[in-house]
């Protein structure tokens, strides 16, 4: 049986097309997540949040003439200073002035105490990145002496 050239081609492609080739593994990889930092974006909002309650606090006690708001000056815990030394309304008199008072310095001392404990929980809550490595795959050969039976020889172990 003769066989024709292009016949002779086509069974030859056919054949190389459909041989066993090398196996190309897929590499291993290691997905781990790794703390890279303080969360600055926690820190910085809790700088914001602490200097925007802060900075009037400083300018009342500046310039109040009232003398429990110059406890103001003391972060975070002047304005509970100042709504401590509050005197109390006279029964005939309108509390109205005094209650806004109070009701600011409580709300001041809120938001210095809401960004102290966000600017500490950006430290203590850092950023985790995710981290993808891909291990070395590459085949190894290790030699060495080994104790086989009664004698000693060598071994040789490896990866492929």
């Amino acid at each position: 049986m003769k066989l024709s050239t292009a016949t002779g081609f086509a069974l030859a492609f056919a054949i190389w097309t459909v041989r066993p080739g090398d196996a190309a593994a897929q590499p291993a990889t290691v997905d781990t997540t790794a703390a890279t930092g303080p969360n600055m974006a926690m820190v910085s909002s809790g700088v914001g949040i602490f200097a925007l309650s802060y900075v009037p606090a400083v300018v009342v006690g500046a310039t109040s003439g009232f003398h429990p708001d110059r406890t103001l000056y003391v972060p975070l815990a002047g304005p509970w200073i100042d709504l401590a030394q509050r005197p109390g309304c006279a029964p005939a008199a309108s509390c109205d002035s005094e209650n806004t008072a109070k009701v600011l310095v409580i709300a001041d001392g809120v938001f210095q105490a809401i960004g102290a404990v966000t600017v500490v929980g950006g430290f203590l809550l850092p950023i985790h990145e995710r981290v993808v490595r891909t291990a070395d795959r590459r085949p190894t050969l290790r030699i060495g002496a080994a104790k086989l039976g009664g004698g000693y020889g060598m071994i040789a172990l490896g990866t492929f």
